[in-house]
């Protein structure tokens, strides 16, 4: 029987880095753990709760308390090193990654895009990546609740939601939901519709890889950066005294985990989703801090979690976006961009400077390059990607009707520099606080 040992681990020797297959006894056993660490999860929160109610005004409160709401307990205000706040959802002890076939390498797929360029080559597509994510952004930033969420509650990480609807980016993603990780590894993506389905057996038999499941597995104190994950790069930048944030794209933050937190599109919160910078970091499958767990594939296992996860809706909510979904697949291959967006992708992008000694080089080098045998542009207006007023009521109609307070909870603690802050944020948005 499956459990874990005091530090988190299911096996003995983990930093052996060697391959653990288990059966379906086991697959179910950790099912179980699962709903024991929604026990543990809810138990936390309760308890952080309870105190809370205790200490109404805006003082700090002691740091064991302090530590364990931040680290485990959902509706938390946390400013994170890539220079945005968050709002956690409630934190587990453990981070898995599913997928639903053996790889040779498990990187981001930025960099599976990067595979086998030049270096000159995969800094333009790193370029290229960066301003469909930007466009992406301006783009979402019409649906009412995206700048209404910036205004009154936290930043809207455009990463991390870049990455979870389908845009390269430097971020792998990891869950602390178990049964998340076993949806992943055990069916698979239609691009067309933006929707999971059962594996087949053709699928399954397509070749030998298919075969199998594979789940990474690590203790969250090894990875999480709130919670132990981030000790040896503290010390690392001890001495920095910089103001700016760190970019995921500098290699910077490469190797830790960091809770993407609830945003304005579901998705991200609803797959307990975290995201790991791997912008220079080693693959999952020579990386010693995470466990390998494989079993083989069938379509009862298959099936039996699809319909677990209530055929994917559990995680791949159906929601307002959705209907922009052929915008989306637009963006996704752009290949026209704005002076904004290349200068976005100059500075976040920690562009080598060595390589574009300015912006104009970028440019020059950019528009040379080809994307599956097309040109780049660059121009000097916004590139508009139009909706119709219609279809844009629909989005907005999904989305209005929720109460944010109750999507995150109902439970909000920030410091007062915090709160400042996000009043400044709806000032700028609005001009004035709603």
């Amino acid at each position: 029987m499956l459990s874990f040992d005091e530090n988190g681990w299911l096996f003995p020797d983990p930093l052996k880095n060697i391959t653990h297959d288990i059966d379906s006894a086991e697959i179910d056993d950790l099912l179980k753990l699962a709903k024991e660490e929604d026990y543990w999860s809810a138990g936390i929160r309760e308890t952080v709760k309870k105190r809370l109610e205790k200490d109404k005004d805006d003082v700090r409160l002691d740091w064991i308390v302090e530590d364990l709401m931040i680290k485990n307990t959902g509706g938390t205000v946390i400013s994170m090193p890539f220079g945005k706040d968050i709002i956690t959802f409630n934190s587990n002890r453990h981070f898995f990654r599913g997928e639903n076939q053996q790889y040779l390498k498990s990187v981001p797929s930025l960099r599976r895009r990067q595979e086998g360029k030049s270096k000159y080559e995969c800094e333009l597509i790193k370029g290229i990546a960066l301003m469909r994510s930007l466009q992406f952004a301006k783009f979402i930033w019409k649906i009412d609740v995206v700048p209404y969420w910036e205004a009154k509650l936290s930043d809207i990480n455009i990463d991390a939601l870049a990455q979870h609807y389908g845009f390269d980016t430097c971020l792998l993603d990891l869950t602390n939901d178990f049964r998340t990780a076993l949806f992943f590894a055990t069916c698979k993506y239609d691009y067309k519709t933006d929707s999971y389905r059962p594996l087949t057996k053709k699928d399954i038999e397509a070749t030998e890889d298919s075969k199998y499941g594979v789940i990474f597995h690590s203790p969250n104190w090894v990875l999480d950066y709130l919670n132990g994950g981030s000790f040896e790069w503290h010390m690392r930048h001890l001495n920095d005294h910089r103001e700016e944030p760190y970019s995921f794209y500098s290699g910077e933050l490469d190797g830790m985990a960091f809770q993407i937190g609830y945003q304005p599109l579901m998705r991200c919160h609803h797959q307990s989703g975290y995201i790991m910078p791997m912008m220079n970091a080693t693959p999952l499958q020579s990386d010693n801090r995470f466990e390998k767990i494989r079993f083989l594939q069938t379509e009862e296992l298959s099936n039996r979690v699809y319909e677990m996860m209530d055929k994917g809706k559990k995680i791949f909510p159906y929601e307002g976006i959705g209907k922009a979904l052929d915008i989306l697949h637009t963006i996704q291959k752009a290949v026209i961009f704005s002076e904004d967006d290349l200068l976005y992708a100059y500075d976040y992008g920690v562009v080598d400077k060595k390589m574009f000694p300015t912006i104009d080089d970028l440019r020059k080098a950019i528009t040379a390059f080809q994307v599956d045998g097309e040109c780049v542009s660059i121009q000097k207006d916004e590139i508009n990607y139009p909706i119709s007023p219609s279809v844009l009521q629909e989005i907005n109609a999904e989305y209005n009707g929720r109460n944010l307070l109750d999507v995150v909870g109902n439970m909000i603690h920030q410091y007062p520099e915090q709160r400042r802050y996000r009043e400044q944020r709806c000032i700028d948005i609005y001009g004035k606080l709603i």
